[in-house]
Formats: structure tokens, sequence, C-alpha cells
């Protein structure tokens, strides 16, 4: 059997890198099915706002063809912090407890859930008036 090499072109981008000034969803993804996991990089290349203005980013997909649950919720960005790069993986290996659909995902937590169709949201909290986070979303499936 021949072993398969993983090559950076694997990855596909949820959201293309851009500034962002408000809380919005990137647009549906469709990513190859009968994986196993699906590792997600969130690169974060510039934040000019202040420490009390915060980043949330999720990633979401679609179990029943209709709604969209949180599967990963990276680590919150401060506005003062600088670029930076989270990584976060989502596998068909381990369980998941039962969650009410609609519930938000806690910050620097995953649900081990994969489905067919990918989005990210994400969520800026505006405190200083000018907030914007330069980022982008990968994913890779494994």
């Amino acid at each position: 059997m021949a072993l398969e090499i993983k090559r950076d072109h694997d990855a596909t981008a949820l959201v293309a890198s851009a500034a962002r000034t408000e809380t919005g969803n990137g647009t549906s993804v469709r990513l190859p099915g009968m994986t196993n996991a699906m590792a997600f990089t969130l690169a974060v290349t510039a934040d000019e706002s202040t420490a009390a203005d915060l980043l949330d980013v999720y990633v979401q997909t679609k179990l029943d063809g209709t709604n969209w649950t949180d599967v990963a919720h990276f680590t919150q960005h401060a506005g003062n912090t600088g670029a930076a790069r989270y990584i976060t993986k989502v596998t068909a290996q381990l369980a998941t407890a039962e969650f009410e659909v609609g519930t938000a995902l806690g910050a620097a937590a995953v649900r081990n859930l994969l489905g067919d169709e990918w989005r990210v949201r994400w969520a800026v909290v505006d405190d200083s008036q000018a907030a914007s986070f330069t980022f982008a979303v990968t994913a890779c499936p494994m």
C-alpha cells in the first residue's frame, strides 16, 4: 500500500485575508467528506485596535443540511495582541457531549463533529470605535 503524503495545497481557504471591522459570516465551502479530522488555522496578520477590542472566530458545519453548528472557537484575540496564528482540530475519533443546538461554544473549545459544508463566523467587539482585525482561516482535511 502506498503512503499518502499531505501537501500544502490540500489546505482550502474558508475566509480569505481581509480587514474586518464588524461581525459577520463567510460563505459556505464544501470540503471533502470521509475524512478522519479537519485542522483549521486562524492567521491574524494585523489588529489595529485596543486591548478592549476583541475578535472571536468560529468554524461552523452543517450536520442536518440546514442549520449551522459551531464546531471550533479559536482563542479570543485582543486588539493589541499583534500578529498571531492559532490552530485547532476536530476529529471523528473523539466523542462530543450532548448540547443544545444553537448553544454558543466557549473560547478555545471544539465539538468533534464533521459535516460536508463549512463556514466561518466572527464577532468583533469594538470598544474603541476603530477596531480592525485582518485575518484568514484555512481548513486542511486529514
